[in-house]
């Protein structure tokens, strides 16, 4: 019985490093997808022409605050995010 217990909490911890190691990937994912975004959108600004100016104007206003709006996002989650590595961390082994 105790080697059945044993056995069903190493299955539980090794669910849980898998986890863990999915949480950080998706982490850095979304990172990467909130920086694409933001240089997508710096992109935007100049790509259509409206007759006028204004629209223009705008549109470009527009795109740069999106811009703008993603890359503090990615900061924001960035600076949350910074200790997490270290909160998976494993322990030194004896």
């Amino acid at each position: 019985a105790l080697r059945v217990e044993w056995c069903k909490a190493q299955a539980w911890a090794h669910r849980w490093e898998e986890e863990v190691q999915l949480l950080c990937e998706e982490m850095c994912r979304v990172l990467s997808f909130f920086d694409w975004q933001a240089r997508w959108w710096d992109a935007q600004g100049s790509r259509r022409q409206f007759s006028s100016p204004a629209f223009t104007e705008g549109a470009v206003a527009y795109a740069h605050r999106q811009a703008m709006l993603h890359q503090r996002m990615s900061a924001w989650f960035r600076s949350l995010w910074d200790a997490v590595p270290s909160w998976s961390a494993k322990p030194p082994a004896d």
